[in-house]
């Protein structure tokens, strides 16, 4: 049952620190949210401390998106859009990891590079070698890609509609034409 009560806290931690932030959750919210008595030191048989268990939380997700999406293999036969709309979903997996990162990255930079180092420096490796653009630039392409995709996520996210009324499946057909060899 301790590893049950780990996965509680680090599941109900996720959750508040992605709504309240850091600051705004405290060890008695968490010890409330799981149905842990306050101030019996249940939370602290499992993690010596609030900081503790945000970084135990980081890594937790980071290794579960790992294996949610494992490096991108090169798959020439699977179109570009359908690769962008899966990004995009990827994305929805891990919009409580991107809300602590805006949230605390003045005040966590280690986390902020933490997950940079695995979802887009790695990120952008997978893709720059995933893309058949005709461009001089892999690289460049890549980061086009990435950010054009990562706005319009967030973007989608914080005004809760499409930006421009362009749905995700248009905007991964459209995006795809304009980095692929073979526009038609």
């Amino acid at each position: 049952m301790p590893g049950e009560t780990r996965a509680r806290i680090m599941d109900e931690a996720l959750r508040q620190f992605a709504e309240r932030g850091f600051a705004g959750t405290t060890i008695s919210s968490l010890e409330r949210g799981v149905g842990l008595a306050e101030g019996t030191g249940s939370f602290h048989r499992h993690f010596p401390s609030k900081r503790a268990v945000l970084d135990a939380v980081v890594e937790r997700e980071l290794t579960r998106l790992r294996e949610i999406r494992p490096e991108r293999e090169r798959d020439p036969g699977r179109p570009l859009a359908e690769r962008l709309a899966g990004d995009l979903e990827f994305l929805r997996e891990v919009r409580p990891l991107i809300e602590i990162l805006i949230r605390e990255r003045a005040t966590m930079p280690h986390l902020v590079r933490r997950v940079q180092e695995v979802l887009v420096d790695g990120g952008l490796t997978g893709i720059a070698g995933d893309l058949e653009t005709g461009s001089d630039d892999p690289a460049a392409a890549a980061t086009v890609l990435l950010c054009a995709t990562v706005g319009y996520f967030l973007t989608a996210e914080f005004f809760g509609d499409v930006p421009g009324g362009v749905d995700a499946e248009r905007y991964t057909r459209v995006l795809s034409e304009l980095l692929s060899r073979d526009r038609r």
